[in-house]
């Protein structure tokens, strides 16, 4: 092998080691945002699959209504309770509950509805002012 040879091999592995070690746009930790709208749920027709909205986005202040639709049912709460009202009692006879807790971060309420002796397993979604 030529010394020449020799010579542009190393020269050539260490312009290959330099550029695999040189920082790229895709090692920076840039953070993305996304704004995303919901409508503010005041009402939640139950059903008779549970309710017509898994996932009811409620806005500071608001209070919600459960509408019966000729259906039997209870509301319970599992991990707190996010209505100043309280959650002790919300069923068919009493289906309104709130102004829901206002709260800076967003925060899921799990809730579940038993609906005419069937549970179901919706959620309630409060906060972010």
């Amino acid at each position: 092998m030529s010394f020449y040879r020799i010579v542009f091999s190393i020269a050539g592995l260490c312009v290959l080691i330099v550029s695999l070690t040189l920082p790229t746009s895709c090692s920076e930790d840039k953070s993305q945002y996304v704004q995303v709208k919901f409508a503010c749920k005041t009402t939640i027709n139950v059903t008779d699959t549970g309710v017509d909205t898994q996932d009811a986005y409620v806005c500071s202040g608001n209070k919600v209504t459960w509408n019966a639709n000729n259906h039997v049912f209870t509301v319970f709460f599992k991990n707190g309770c996010p209505f100043q009202s309280g959650c002790k009692e919300i069923d068919n006879q009493k289906p309104t509950a709130g102004p829901i807790i206002s709260s800076v971060s967003t925060t899921i309420y799990d809730y579940g509805i038993v609906v005419d002796g069937k549970l179901f397993d919706p959620h309630i979604i409060g906060g972010g002012n």
